[in-house]
């Protein structure tokens, strides 16, 4: 019996010292089934840059943007993107927006709120800026376009017009629907 009271006694204080670190009996009956979220994405990043090459190692394009989101459904969204068509290591073309979405299956961009389309001056081509609100790029075909109304600027000139098409492949501007045109004094 003594042997007993012995080891029943260490025993009991062993016990009490494991109840105790687990928080007591409740610890032991199932917990309810805590609540689930579910996220609409699986990515956010800050300050994101990428950039294209082609085959020979030239860049081809660039994206800038103040932040990403990539949601369950693939689709791709950016606060402030900027993106960068380069020609043999020149920058061609630039637009800037507020927002951009790149559509589920990655063939479309589409840009939106403040527009800006600028075509990078050279020796043989004064700067050319185009201003919507909201323009489509169809990446494969490279071309842009918008149905919102489209303010060209070059130089001294500002060409009001319904819509354009850019071909960048074709390097040609079609201002669509109807057109207006001033000349600003400087």
């Amino acid at each position: 019996m003594r042997i007993l009271k012995r080891m029943i006694v260490p025993l009991a204080a062993v016990v009490a010292i494991v109840l105790a670190v687990m928080g007591g009996l409740e610890t032991m009956h199932e917990a309810p089934p805590a609540a689930t979220i579910e996220l609409r994405y699986n990515a956010i990043a800050e300050g994101v840059e990428l950039a294209l090459h082609d085959a020979t190692g030239n860049r081809t394009y660039a994206l800038r943007a103040a932040s990403q989101t990539r949601f369950n459904n693939e689709r791709v969204e950016w606060r402030r993107p900027s993106l960068q068509w380069f020609d043999q290591g020149n920058t061609k073309w630039q637009v800037d927006a507020d927002q951009g979405v790149l559509a589920a299956a990655g063939a479309s961009l589409r840009l939106q709120g403040n527009v800006a389309l600028r075509q990078q001056a050279t020796a043989a081509v004064s700067p050319l800026t185009l201003l919507t609100s909201v323009i489509e790029i169809d990446l494969a075909d490279e071309t842009l376009t918008s149905d919102a109304p489209v303010q060209m600027i070059a130089g001294q000139l500002r060409q009001d017009s319904a819509g354009m098409l850019l071909d960048l492949a074709e390097d040609s501007l079609l201002l669509s629907g109807a057109s207006r045109g001033r000349h600003v004094r400087p």
